[in-house]
């Protein structure tokens, strides 16, 4: 199948720590979403893929947003467009919310490599396997089913382990369904009820998953970039960042978030 997109980086999207279970082989990225393994590629303007819909791919990427409107926007900050020029196409995904929960609890005092190879272990451990030509994978486990801690264990996630089994019997999907439809504040502060879930976790879910899009997630990397790009957060906490960003860009702050974090990691 083949769908127009314009204004869209495949790779930039790929790499810049929103999603951990995909590889690439050849001119192919082959990604899982729960109990879908698909393949895609970017041609200038346009996506191939096979193993999904187009609504699938539409969704996960973020192309449904208006992404001229919000650039135009967040180019009026004089200070980022050296990193929306650079990473030009860079979407905000919307992930599965369950499977975002998880990456990142996985990824806290992590990198993200590691995080990869946690989410791909408890697929292996958890799933079933699932094959697209001769790539083969194994879908990731629903809400409940990660309920043996020492096969958890075993998955190299260490501390966060309990994290994870404990979070794994206090929500299902509907429980981010009901999330999905609360403001950012609210989701955020009821997210921060859930083991091994702070403010940067719970910002991680709610941008990359429930489409809150205000939400701005700060680890080392963004601190480090926001007090060498922004000399009036330098003495600033995590949470005086995450205030200075939401006035400066307000609904377009975690876009302005992807596109320093991926220059953060690759320019600095």
């Amino acid at each position: 199948m083949r769908l127009h997109a314009p204004n869209f980086n495949l790779t930039h999207t790929l790499d810049s720590g929103q999603f951990f279970r995909y590889d690439k082989i050849g001119e192919w990225y082959y990604c899982q979403e729960r109990d879908v393994l698909f393949k895609i590629k970017q041609n200038s303007d346009w996506l191939e893929f096979e193993g999904t819909t187009e609504e699938h791919v539409k969704r996960l990427f973020g192309l449904q947003c208006d992404y001229e409107q919000i650039i135009k926007e967040l180019s009026k900050d004089k200070t980022l467009l050296p990193a929306i020029k650079k990473y030009k196409g860079l979407r905000v995904m919307q992930r599965d919310p369950w499977e975002t929960l998880v990456s990142f609890q996985c990824s806290i005092m992590s990198n993200i490599k590691k995080i990869k190879l946690n989410m791909s272990c408890l697929a292996k451990e958890f799933g079933t396997p699932i094959k697209l030509d001769k790539y083969a994978s194994h879908t990731f486990p629903k809400p409940g089913m990660l309920h043996d801690l020492e096969k958890i264990k075993r998955c190299a996630t260490g501390f966060r382990a309990k994290y994870i089994h404990q979070a794994n019997s206090l929500v299902d999907d509907e429980y981010f369904e009901k999330l999905r439809t609360k403001k950012y504040a609210e989701a955020h502060e009821q997210l921060m009820e859930l083991p091994g879930v702070a403010e940067k976790v719970a910002d991680c879910i709610c941008i990359f998953a429930l489409c809150k899009t205000e939400a701005f997630p700060v680890d080392v990397w963004i601190e480090r970039i926001m007090k060498q790009t922004y000399p009036e957060t330098k003495k600033m906490k995590n949470k005086q960042i995450r205030q200075f960003a939401s006035d400066r860009w307000g609904k377009n702050a975690g876009y302005a978030q992807q596109f320093l974090y991926h220059y953060a990691r690759h320019n600095t």
